[in-house]
């Protein structure tokens, strides 16, 4: 079908060239390739499409039948090429964008109502959930993730960089007893977020490092359950700095070890590798980086973090 497909086009070029040297020249191909479509197509269809002389080319009855069923087809081709760039150039269609539950109550809505508003044709949908899904599989344009990157089929950019926080109520601090070493927090009881790891690093003074295993009668994959757990007193968690940022600064919540420090955790946009350039998403993703790089540099002072 490909090859028929290619042999129409030609012929069509010839028709409108009125020459197999005229087609040759346009389609940047040589005669002898030109006439071999030509002859491949009549061979095919069992009938002559061309009179050919040494001064001009004629269509047969069946040549003249067949061209028109060849210039509705390049016509119907062309529509769709065309359909497709507008659609870049004037973004329109539909974006559907995943992100962690976590970013509803912040400032990452605000960048997707902001986009919305400056392209109107533009139609979105915005899935949250804590649990990381497959991207090509839940079919999103765009993903937001937090943390490490591992699906080598997809293309990424660092958004920035956010500080972790290993925190606890006032009242299970005053229950277990003030923390000075990680090897205290083994017996404590912890919040786990299942879509994480079941353990803690941390790196103390003179770049000493210690694992401390999470373990805990409640866990979620919901990180705003496990802050309201965590706010209970019913165990300590790890948390995002601006995930618990408000609760630090009023002292609902403590930070424990501020001596030992967890690593920090990127946040990317990520986006399938066959994506253009072009695209609605990639469109999407420069946006946000602006956003985000706008926010980042007005909040810096307030030891703020922006999304």
């Amino acid at each position: 079908m490909i090859d028929d497909l290619r042999s129409m086009a030609v012929f069509a070029t010839v028709v409108a060239e009125g020459s197999f040297r005229g087609a040759a020249t346009r389609l940047g191909l040589s005669a002898s390739v030109i006439s071999h479509h030509v002859s491949r197509l009549e061979s095919r269809l069992d009938c002559a499409l061309l009179y050919r002389s040494t001064r001009r080319l004629s269509l047969t009855d069946d040549g003249r039948v067949f061209h028109e069923a060849c210039a509705r087809a390049l016509d119907a081709a062309e529509e769709g090429l065309n359909s497709v760039a507008n659609r870049q150039s004037e973004l329109k269609g539909r974006l559907r964008i995943g992100a962690p539950a976590m970013l509803a109550s912040g400032p990452f809505v605000d960048d997707v109502l902001a986009f919305a508003d400056a392209y109107p044709a533009v139609e979105l949908e915005l899935c949250l959930d804590d649990d990381r899904k497959n991207q090509i599989e839940a079919g999103f344009d765009v993903s937001i993730r937090i943390g490490w990157l591992k699906d080598s089929a997809l293309r990424a950019r660092q958004l920035f960089t956010v500080q972790r926080r290993l925190c606890a109520a006032p009242e299970l601090i005053e229950r277990m007893g003030v923390a000075k070493h990680p090897a205290d927090l083994l017996n404590w009881p912890w919040v786990y977020e299942t879509m994480l790891p079941s353990f803690i690093d941390l790196t103390g003074p003179q770049n000493a490092t210690y694992r401390v295993p999470i373990a805990g009668r409640l866990s979620t994959n919901h990180a705003e359950t496990a802050k309201r757990f965590a706010l209970a007193g019913a165990g300590a968690f790890a948390s995002l700095d601006f995930f618990v940022f408000k609760e630090l600064a009023s002292g609902q919540i403590v930070e424990l070890l501020p001596d030992w420090q967890l690593s920090s955790a990127g946040v990317y946009a990520v986006w399938p590798s066959n994506v253009s350039r072009n695209s609605l998403s990639m469109r999407f993703v420069d946006f946000l980086h602006t956003r985000v790089n706008a926010m980042r540099a007005q909040d810096e002072d307030a030891g703020k973090t922006a999304i």
